[in-house]
């Protein structure tokens, strides 16, 4: 997704679910990650996506969610802690330190539990190239400032998803569908305690939208649009309606492929 505005993130890789990450890591036990994720997977499997994400918020956007020695939140002081820290995130990217090393290095533990499990989404089935992917939400840690690592991302922007969806509308960014999708869906909260909040009452299920092409026209339809069922099915409908573009408050059901750009609509019956 070159050229994309996405949410920092990548893949759990096998380091992640090492045993010995376990004992650097605090607020969260591998059984009860496994009960988050629905036990869908194994307690290691599933508690490796907690230490995936607060590797790759480090790697990508120099966030880290640790505690030092005293139970302090981690806090870089000074320019040297920072290049040091600097060069920890070259290390991790390039396979050449884990987290479990740089925990015992600088004697921290990683707030697993300051990662708040948010949505899974599944790539189509007509790509080529799947994902299976788990999203977390964050309340960003007092004291310290992000920024990109210009290997893996390029740039980095702070946006209220209004201006984000607002901005993919102009043209001036490109979202991809879901990172489009979960914005829109923040974007009804005043504030992330609400969204917090939310996360006690909804069960999250996975999302397995439905990629197709008509006329040369690409589009993806979501599971609560009302065709999704047909599509599902390999069939199409006697004519195309997309319904209208999505206004705010709107739950969008599919997003259609315009100028490079992906646009909101919503199809109700």
């Amino acid at each position: 997704m070159g050229g994309n505005y996405v949410f920092p993130g990548g893949r759990v890789d096998r380091n992640d679910a090492a045993p010995e990450i376990v004992p650097f890591c605090k607020g969260l036990t591998p059984e009860e990650s496994r009960q988050i994720l629905g036990n869908l997977l194994s307690p290691d499997e599933s508690f490796a996506h907690w230490v995936a994400g607060i590797r790759e918020l480090f790697e990508e956007a120099g966030v880290l969610f640790a505690k030092d020695q005293r139970g302090n939140a981690f806090l870089l002081k000074d320019s040297t802690e920072q290049e040091r820290f600097f060069q920890y995130r070259n290390l991790l990217q390039k396979d050449k330190l884990t987290l479990g090393q740089l925990a015992q290095e600088e004697k921290l533990k990683f707030s697993l539990d300051q990662l708040h499990y948010y949505a899974h989404w599944i790539t189509p089935e007509a790509r080529p190239e799947r994902f299976d992917t788990r999203f977390f939400l964050a309340r960003h840690p007092s004291g310290q400032e992000a920024n990109s690592d210009q290997e893996e991302t390029t740039t980095g922007a702070w946006l209220t998803p209004k201006e984000a969806l607002e901005k993919n509308l102009k043209g001036t960014i490109v979202l991809s569908p879901p990172t489009l999708k979960t914005l829109e869906d923040l974007s009804r909260f005043n504030n992330i305690d609400e969204i917090f909040q939310s996360l006690k009452k909804n069960a999250i299920h996975p999302i397995l939208s439905i990629l197709t092409k008509m006329s040369d026209e690409s589009f993806i339809i979501l599971p609560w649009d009302p065709e999704y069922d047909i599509f599902k099915k390999g069939e199409f409908p006697k004519w195309i309606n997309h319904g209208r573009p999505s206004r705010p408050n709107d739950n969008t059901t599919r997003l259609l492929l315009k100028e490079g750009r992906w646009f909101p609509y919503c199809r109700i019956e």
